[in-house]
């Protein structure tokens, strides 16, 4: 028993040092700042919007499926590794205090993101329903509740091999969830959340029941973890090089039309091969594609001027910022380094291809502009945009590259 204690101990300490490494790099300066501004952006314009909002909103059904949404999806954070499967087999009959350390842990953290959900929400249900603030608290501790009980819904089902019973648990979980939220943002009678509890319990005990007689999958646990870690790991990669990530790669021809305009010759040895990375990898290509598609639905439904420059230059400095790491991508090939060119091309080849993405999306986005709004907002967007990329590229990446070298 002191053994397994042990096990989630190193365990939970291996993947905090895991964490640390990569959140250190995401939640630099840089990134703090533009956090910053569009937080505050979002709550100046947030705050506008909920002061319009009067007792005929539907309240209830906003938050309750918002909560439903965030108290439903509950993953377990089981740490498990791949040879788990085969090494901790033999004791699965006495793994109980592991796996409860495991629920206990998924609690704690997805606690932290309901509190800044429910947080967001008050404002909205405070102006619209003319409560107090002091309810933020009930609320949070029902919300904690439910989480807890979604968790231990959640470990029950993950015991079942076919899909389908998941598809089912969630469905059941999300309308108690939403129906149970619904019910007490609109104060309804106790009895209607007499009811619900009632389901609650009853669906538990039966799910509970069948796991008792089922084994642990271990296959889909690591399976799940993997998938988990996959995905933070693909999120730290946009701000930093991650060893462990795998990336992508796809031929995408359609787009030859575009790489071959990069003219053949040793000035353009880097430029073409920065083009194609870009293009074929998964993690940049797909990076501005994503930000490009979210930063131009914002400027679609805007049309304050202000706000639709604010946009634009939050969502091509985090293009630019994060394409950065592409600079490293190839630097354990030895063959860049029988290259007859200099280090200097490699940087300004480099600088060039940025350039060109990044005006790219400044001028969709001033097209974008031009369609929600005007022509003048639409020039404005595309003008500060192309001026704000220049000094991206001539001042803050160069700097960026300089403090790559020195830590490699």
């Amino acid at each position: 028993m002191k053994k397994i204690d042990n096990l989630w101990k190193e365990r939970l300490q291996l993947y905090t040092i895991e964490m640390r490494k990569y959140l250190k790099y995401i939640f630099n300066d840089h990134l703090l700042f533009v956090a910053i501004f569009a937080l505050s952006g979002g709550a100046y314009y947030y705050s506008r919007w909920v002061k319009t909002l009067d007792h005929h909103f539907p309240i209830g059904w906003v938050m309750g499926l918002i909560l439903g949404l965030v108290i439903t999806i509950s993953p377990i954070y089981t740490l498990l590794k791949n040879a788990d499967k085969v090494f901790l087999l033999p004791l699965e009959t006495k793994l109980q205090s592991y796996f409860r350390k495991a629920i206990k842990l998924s609690f704690v953290i997805q606690s932290y993101i309901l509190l800044m959900v429910l947080a967001v929400l008050m404002p909205m249900y405070v102006h619209s329903t003319g409560g107090s603030f002091r309810s933020f608290f009930f609320y949070l501790i029902i919300m904690w509740i439910l989480k807890y009980w979604n968790l231990f819904m959640h470990w029950d089902v993950l015991k079942f091999r076919d899909p389908q019973v998941e598809i089912f648990d969630w469905i059941i979980r999300f309308a108690l969830n939403t129906i149970f939220v619904f019910l007490l943002v609109e104060k309804a009678p106790f009895w209607y959340v007499g009811v619900l509890i009632v389901l609650y319990i009853g669906v538990y005990q039966y799910f509970h029941r069948l796991a008792k007689e089922k084994t642990i999958k271990w296959d889909l646990l690591i399976e799940k973890e993997e998938k988990r870690l996959t995905g933070f790991y693909r999120f730290a990669n946009l701000f930093t090089d991650v060893p462990k990530l795998k990336g992508q790669v796809k031929r995408r021809k359609w787009l030859d039309p575009i790489l071959n305009r990069v003219k053949y010759g040793q000035q353009n040895t880097y430029r073409y091969l920065f083009a194609r990375t870009f293009v074929r990898t998964s993690e940049y290509f797909g990076l501005f594609v994503r930000l490009t598609i979210i930063g131009g639905l914002i400027l679609l439904f805007s049309d304050q001027r202000y706000l639709m420059i604010g946009v634009a230059l939050v969502f091509l400095y985090l293009t630019g910022f994060q394409l950065i790491p592409m600079v490293r991508y190839h630097e354990l090939k030895i063959w860049l380094h029988l290259y007859p060119v200099s280090m200097e091309l490699k940087k300004s080849s480099f600088l060039k291809v940025i350039t060109t993405v990044l005006m790219l999306q400044a001028l969709i986005f001033g097209i974008l502009a031009l369609i929600s709004s005007s022509w003048v907002n639409g020039v404005l967007v595309l003008l500060i945009g192309i001026v704000f990329v220049l000094l991206l590229v001539k001042i803050y990446i160069p700097s960026r590259l300089k403090k790559i070298d020195t830590n490699f």
